[in-house]
């Protein structure tokens, strides 16, 4: 059977996701915080928004062409950053960096993913961006910075919501390894979950295993829990607004500062030199108590201006709700958890279906509503 009339939207890909992945894997995709009211909301806040269509406008041919700061894309949406990719299907950052390359979104590849910057900028080319995780060693961030610099990387996303882990709690219930806060990496349950998943556990032994190739050259020892340490003690609560200066001093690209709920934050972050703003609440994975980004967007668009880029994320699962985003006042969209559904259920063809879907529902809603051109769809929150 043809894949789009099989699975025609992308929440047709989460249970054949679930049933190829080991149950903790699936925990870490899926879930939210606490009891995952702040995921929820992002649903419902994007669920309330109704669109009212005019007629009578003849034959519509939408041109998803999207200018966003010194780019333009050949659609409205990129994919967001996912830390671990690879270990939620192997291979996974590739796969939807290709997808990306061909259909002319970006791809943001985290600086937790288990594919590295150098085979990032092979798979994705010009649309690979870069997302930093600050690290508390100054060197280690210049590092960083040079090799993306070196691979052709022009846009860096900073993430400014993880001061410290989640509870991240149905990762707990479903034995997800979490460190030395939780469960061993290498637990029965654990393996157990992972001989029920015999096709993930061998591409993922192939893979050799959950990787952090970013983050390795730099890590102590090569055990699985000891880059693990390693990565915890330089990734959480280290960015301030001087560090964030010191990375605009850094990085000649633009930069977009990532996980900005308020006003005040967004403003600031503009006068100090940041090129736009993504408002995001991490999927809801961070503060369960974290109002929707798009409950917010209007209070950082009086902050900042109608010149600044605003990008958002968090629970965009369908073209639908990417034309939402923009008629609410956004200028782009990121989709997370959505590409990564299709990854984990269709393997390679994963990327490539989920880009085809997005691409065929903007253009539908675009003309059912009458709408040629991207800027039109933002003009609809104008009246």
């Amino acid at each position: 059977m043809d894949l789009m009339n099989k699975y025609p939207r992308l929440s047709d890909l989460k249970k054949p996701a679930s049933r190829r992945i080991p149950k903790f894997v699936f925990a870490y995709l899926d879930s939210g915080t606490g009891h995952d009211r702040a995921k929820d909301e992002n649903r419902a806040f994007l669920d309330s928004i109704e669109l009212t269509p005019q007629f009578m406008r003849g034959r519509v041919d939408p041109d998803l062409t999207t200018k966003l700061g010194k780019k333009t894309f050949k659609a409205p949406f990129g994919a967001a950053p996912i830390g671990l990719s690879s270990l939620i299907w192997p291979g996974a950052e590739s796969i939807i960096g290709r997808a990306a390359k061909r259909h002319g979104f970006p791809y943001t590849l985290s600086t937790v993913a288990g594919e590295s910057i150098e085979m990032i900028a092979e798979s994705a080319g010009e649309m690979g961006w870069f997302q930093l995780y600050a690290p508390r060693d100054r060197d280690l961030m210049r590092d960083l910075l040079r090799r993306a610099k070196g691979c052709g990387y022009t846009t860096l996303v900073v993430t400014a919501d993880v001061p410290s882990p989640s509870r991240r709690e149905r990762m707990r219930i479903a034995g997800a390894p979490l460190g030395s806060r939780g469960n061993s990496a290498f637990s029965p349950r654990v393996i157990w979950q992972s001989m029920l998943r015999p096709e993930w556990a061998v591409r993922t032994l192939l893979n050799g295993g959950a990787r952090f190739r970013n983050m390795e050259p730099y890590a102590k020892n090569n055990g699985t829990m000891g880059i693990t340490k390693f990565i915890g003690d330089q990734l959480n609560g280290s960015l301030d607004w001087d560090y964030l200066a010191e990375i605009r001093a850094e990085w000649d690209g633009e930069i977009y500062l990532k996980g900005v709920l308020h006003g005040q934050d967004a403003a600031r972050a503009i006068k100090l030199g940041v090129d736009g703003i993504v408002v995001s609440n991490h999927g809801g994975r961070q503060l369960d108590a974290a109002p929707p980004p798009l409950a917010q967007l209007s209070a950082i668009r009086a902050a900042v201006g109608k010149d600044v880029p605003l990008i958002v994320d968090s629970g965009i699962m369908s073209g639908l709700d990417i034309v939402r985003v923009l008629s609410a006042g956004a200028d782009f969209a990121l989709v997370g958890r959505g590409f990564m559904y299709a990854v984990a259920a269709l393997g390679n063809k994963g990327g490539e279906h989920a880009a085809s879907i997005l691409l065929e529902e903007v253009c539908d809603v675009m003309a059912q509503l009458g709408l040629s051109s991207i800027d039109e769809v933002k003009r609809l929150g104008n009246g």
